[in-house]
């Protein structure tokens, strides 16, 4: 009998879960849910999640004119009824001051001579999902280093509901150069007293990296040695394995007219510094491939000049 009460017990739990998961199974159905109209949340989404606006993180390529596109999404299991008419503006400037105050930051809203409007509403199409709303930026050159902010609010849809959390979208603005990027790197040492190998390394370690230091230079950062720019060192390889170069960091300057590297320079404190190497005088990036092309020599105390061919292979944008 007690065998029997169990059996019994068992089947009935496993009944009662039966029929939970055929509710849960009506909740998850994607015709019982709604889309809404909102700002697209990316993976540059930065402001905590108690947050009550969300911030996105926004690489902008600092040159006299470009544009940013910000994305209008339709949100949900399902594609636009029909067209639908979006209508954007800037957000109120209470929106920014509520995100500074609640989070503690100090953005500054771009100044409206560093952008304009072309067009206050843009169309997601009948079955679409997005649709891109464009913003022109003047002199974006000049937002670099300044947590500049620009704010935008959905004003209204022609149909459809509008999303309450992602209504107001604030684009923090980072101002980058033609070198920044993810890389992969190829390299060559010349002949050295350092015991590093000669022959020419594809570094598949881990990717590389250039991150703008200004607008015309730009750090290389290993992300094999560490992710800041003060500790990310150069690669190098001994005896066949991975190592790197103690204490040098190469900071590249190009001209934004010719792309040349005009100069390299060490990013970090010590003794090492390097110059261009004057025998190569195509070191350049090249806008095309985006590829960078650099050979410089080490130059160190105690220790004989070593030339380094470096080869950056553009992967994609940081």
């Amino acid at each position: 009998m007690k065998q029997l009460r169990h059996i019994y017990i068992i089947s009935a739990m496993a009944l009662g879960l039966g029929g939970c998961l055929k509710d849960d199974s009506a909740v998850l159905n994607p015709n019982n849910t709604t889309n809404v109209i909102e700002f697209a949340n990316t993976a540059n989404l930065t402001s905590p999640t108690t947050s009550k606006y969300p911030l996105l993180s926004v690489n902008v390529l600092m040159e006299a004119n470009g544009t940013l596109n910000a994305i209008v999404n339709y949100t949900g299991a399902f594609t636009a009824p029909e067209d639908i008419t979006v209508t954007v503006g800037e957000s109120d400037p209470a929106v920014l001051a509520a995100y500074n105050t609640q989070n503690k930051t100090t953005y500054l809203p771009l100044p409206t001579a560093n952008y304009t409007l072309p067009q206050k509403t843009v169309v997601i199409p009948k079955g679409g999902r997005k649709v891109f709303f464009p913003i022109n930026l003047i002199n974006s050159d000049q937002v670099f280093g300044k947590n500049y902010v620009l704010a935008l609010a959905i004003k209204s849809a022609s149909s459809g509901i509008i999303s309450g959390n992602f209504n107001n979208m604030l684009y923090l603005l980072s101002g980058i150069n033609k070198l920044d990027g993810v890389y992969e790197l190829h390299f060559k040492f010349g002949p050295n007293d350092r015991g590093y190998d000669l022959f020419p390394v594809s570094w598949y370690y881990s990717d590389v990296q250039i991150v703008t230091a200004s607008a015309t230079t730009g750090t290389m950062r290993n992300l094999n040695a560490g992710t800041s720019v003060t500790t990310a060192v150069h690669a190098a390889v001994t005896a066949g394995l991975p190592s790197n170069i103690p204490s040098f960091i190469p900071l590249l300057t190009y001209d934004p007219v010719t792309f040349k590297i005009t100069a390299v320079a060490n990013n970090t404190v010590g003794s090492k510094t390097a110059l261009l190497n004057p025998a190569v005088t195509d070191s350049r990036y090249d806008p095309v491939s985006k590829n960078v092309y650099a050979s410089f020599i080490l130059k160190e105390a105690g220790k004989a000049d070593m030339i380094i061919y470096d080869t950056l292979f553009f992967k994609s944008a940081r």
